[in-house]
């Protein structure tokens, strides 16, 4: 097949030491069985708040990979008129590009947000009876009405209208839908006044678990060791992901307080970087047991998730969480990690009902420390939840399967 994917706020193949998520992914599980792949993507990149070229550009990544970086102003903050600008003018810059495009894919799927280059994509393909699937990730526009001051919502609703027309178009337009979890799914469907059909789908947040050799373990034993982290049979508290304003790392630090209050030895290892990173780096100077070093890579994510106890998922329970199943918890299913989390929802009945984690009360630092002394004195309750996360992670949430599954729904709904 030719599959044309569009992502944006992710990074790409052709970036240096790129994390997989959706698109890199999915176009190596394509390109894997022989399928070629046009990624299309912001030349500005989410994560680092820069661009890659500032123009138009096309890379090709190997015979069956295709880059294609539209350009756009950029924002510094995740929230906010810049970013509503930007995603306008990629938006507009897309639409003269599909304009302009001779080539048709034979199937594609569209990574949602943003709304306008979603819709401006999904727009054209259904104009040339091109199936695809578009991937739900947010809430938006929905987001923006939440975020705003209770008294002036109803004003929201009216302003940001045009975006909630596109974002429905888009849904309705779309051959199927998919989402991370279930009820993020049927909050898409029910969004959209969409009925349920077989060309829904959900598609967990999960990537490839790489071989880590044995001299990547030894240099990143080394490396966390000249970061003050050894492996001495200390409890550590793990967390490796964007430090945005939708998690609540609050209750980290009253743990850590009290963990020091009481002659407990806990250290708590806050890696990644973000908007809260420097606040709360001036946060953590008082504390001895927080470190934050840094984004990390798999080897010493590996290594880390050896020397830990458990790993943390502090998102805040706002909606668009509480419907989700979020990679960090993926990620920790995947290194064998117990869960701490306060989430409810999705995250919630998965460790009630798979037990593979425990869960702290919101915003509760005292709830947390609790859990941690229950980890830490209870070596088999920290090993069957360990298990448990194992088996779990390979059962439903595997890179193959998951992957492996997506590739196979997109080859049968362009058989169709």
């Amino acid at each position: 097949m030719n599959v044309w994917i569009f992502q944006t706020g992710e990074p790409l193949p052709s970036d240096v030491n790129a994390r997989p998520m959706r698109a890199i992914n999915l176009s190596n599980a394509l390109t894997s069985l022989g399928h070629n792949v046009v990624l299309w993507s912001s030349d500005f990149y989410h994560q680092e708040k820069i661009h890659r070229y500032n123009n138009y550009k096309r890379i090709r990544v190997s015979s069956l990979l295709e880059v294609r970086l539209i350009p756009s102003p950029g924002y510094k903050k995740n929230v906010g008129l810049a970013r509503l600008f930007d995603h306008i003018i990629l938006a507009k810059n897309l639409n003269k590009l599909l304009k302009q495009e001779k080539s048709k894919p034979d199937v594609a799927f569209i990574g949602y947000p943003p709304i306008e280059s979603a819709s401006v994509m999904i727009h054209w393909l259904a104009k040339h009876n091109l199936p695809c699937l578009l991937d739900v990730k947010d809430q938006w526009p929905s987001f923006m009405i939440d975020a705003l001051p209770k008294g002036a919502k109803s004003l929201g609703r009216i302003i940001f209208s045009p975006y909630f027309y596109l974002a429905k178009r888009a849904m309705k337009e779309a051959t199927g839908l998919t989402a991370m979890a279930n009820d993020f799914l049927m909050w898409a469907l029910d969004f959209s006044d969409r009925i349920k059909t077989g060309n829904d789908l959900v598609v967990p947040l999960t990537t490839s678990v790489d071989q880590v050799s044995a001299s990547e373990t030894k240099n990143a034993l080394q490396w966390w060791l000249e970061k003050g982290i050894a492996n001495n049979g200390e409890a550590k508290i793990m967390f490796v992901g964007s430090h945005y304003p939708s998690l609540d790392f609050s209750p980290i630090f009253e743990a850590a307080e009290l963990c020091i209050s009481n002659n407990i030895k806990c250290n708590f290892i806050i890696c990644g970087h973000g908007e809260l990173t420097k606040g709360l780096v001036d946060r953590a100077k008082k504390y001895k047991n927080i470190f934050f070093p840094g984004w990390v890579d798999r080897p010493k994510v590996e290594v880390l998730a050896k020397m830990s106890i458990a790993s943390i998922a502090p998102f805040k329970n706002i909606d668009c969480y509480v419907k989700s199943l979020p990679n960090k918890v993926i990620d920790s299913l995947s290194l064998g990690l117990p869960i701490l989390s306060p989430l409810n929802g999705e995250v919630k009945r998965l460790i009630d009902i798979e037990k593979v984690g425990l869960t702290y009360y919101d915003g509760s630092g005292f709830s947390l420390y609790e859990n941690i002394i229950k980890l830490k004195l209870d070596k088999n309750l920290c090993k069957i939840l360990s298990e448990n996360a194992v088996k779990l992670y390979n059962k439903k949430f595997s890179y193959e399967k998951v992957y492996g599954g997506l590739v196979k729904h997109l080859e049968n709904i362009a058989t169709k």
